[in-house]
């Protein structure tokens, strides 16, 4: 149980795919603002947590897109990881995304997330996430197809505790039917690959192979157009696989943001 929680709250920062989207980066010196906010719910009271977040993305040089997301954290359950990460005691602003794609093709990019570790008060998270991969997208009639591959990385800090490797992908189809709202499907994926090693409650070492894990993540959702440059989303999603990556509970995740051209 000691290591299923422990994994549990160390991917659940994680575990929503960092990158801005899918899609071509934005057209050179284009920019978007987002402002949103997001509901996790673990099925118990281990995992009750509002994510309200700000964030901003610019085309700097032609094909060269970089981001920041800052997420803040409201505890909405008394024991909300209380036993290993006392969340509890941390709301508050959590750790940055900077976030960087290159659109090497018109079908093509390339990117770098790095999840700086601000909060050092996370017992089990106060360590750098590098993610990097590519990301292939494509036109069909009325279908908007986005696509992703990657691997992230936990740059550790404490030798006493670490966490495998995670290999992510995802796939959304978004479908253009020239009116102001636009329903889109997806999924994303993680795969553990190496080891996981720390202590137990009783203070004995373990070093556990995980390679295989998987937890894939299919989400709904709805674009509204409000204006041409002003965009209100909504999206739900849930987990399958196995509970070593997700927790004991089938969990819920819910967002909606508001997106503005800049």
């Amino acid at each position: 149980m000691f290591k299923k929680l422990v994994l549990a709250a160390a991917f659940c920062a994680t575990a929503s795919f960092a990158t801005w989207d899918k899609f071509p980066v934005l057209e050179d010196h284009k920019g978007e603002t987002v402002v949103g906010i997001g509901f996790d719910y673990e099925g118990s009271s281990e995992l009750m947590l509002l994510k309200p977040y700000l964030g901003s993305r610019f085309t700097v040089a032609p094909n060269l897109e970089l981001a920041v997301l800052l997420p803040y954290y409201v505890n909405l359950s008394e024991i909300l990881c209380t036993r290993y990460v006392n969340l509890d005691k941390n709301n508050g602003l959590g750790n940055p995304e900077l976030m960087a794609r290159y659109q090497i093709t018109p079908f093509l990019n390339v990117f770098l997330d790095v999840l700086v570790p601000v909060n050092q008060s996370y017992e089990y998270y106060d360590v750098w996430v590098l993610s990097f991969g590519a990301q292939f997208s494509k036109n069909f009639g009325i279908v908007d197809f986005g696509s992703e591959l990657g691997l992230s990385v936990n740059v550790e800090t404490d030798d006493d505790f670490s966490v495998p490797l995670r290999l992510n992908f995802g796939a959304e189809a978004d479908f253009k039917l020239n009116i102001p709202l636009t329903p889109f499907v997806g999924a994303d994926a993680l795969v553990l690959m190496g080891h996981v090693t720390g202590k137990n409650e009783a203070g004995e070492k373990y070093d556990d192979n995980l390679t295989g894990e998987f937890a894939v993540y299919p989400y709904v959702g709805l674009k509204y157009a409000i204006t041409p440059n002003v965009v209100l989303q909504a999206s739900a999603k849930t987990a399958v696989g196995k509970s070593v990556v997700i927790g004991e509970d089938t969990p819920f995740m819910a967002d909606l943001k508001l997106k503005m051209a800049i």
